[in-house]
């Protein structure tokens, strides 16, 4: 626009300083909304990293039990003493039936030998 001494110019265009103010606000708003987004999604990250060790806590707190737990379980070596073992108590329980039932015979002998030759006619 060409001035003429008579016309006044405005020294700020009001209408222009308006529109600019309104685009920083909204750019300023936006990198607001950006910059709480982001710090929303890392506190979101942050509190599924903590869950998620709390539960790897629990599960390690399990896994050392079971471990406890299977350390004082018989292993392989145990299992075949006791076997062993078992095996020598059936022997003797085997030589002790057999001497039982000997001694049943020898007992059953006897009386069959008392009650057939008792005197005949005493007491």
């Amino acid at each position: 626009m060409t001035t003429t001494k008579g016309d006044i110019v405005e020294p700020i265009n009001w209408s222009a300083a308006k529109v600019a103010f309104d685009v920083i606000q909204a750019i300023f708003t936006g990198a607001v909304a950006v910059y709480v987004y982001l710090i929303n999604k890392h506190r979101a990250s942050q509190t599924a990293i903590k869950t998620t060790n709390k539960r790897i806590d629990s599960v390690e707190k399990k896994v050392d039990s079971l471990e406890h737990q299977l350390e004082r379980l018989p292993n392989h070596e145990d299992l075949n003493k006791l076997q062993e073992q078992m095996t020598q108590t059936n022997l003797l329980l085997a030589e002790i039936s057999a001497s039982q039932k000997a001694m049943a015979r020898q007992v059953n002998r006897m009386d069959d030998y008392l009650m057939n030759n008792q005197p005949r006619g005493g007491h």
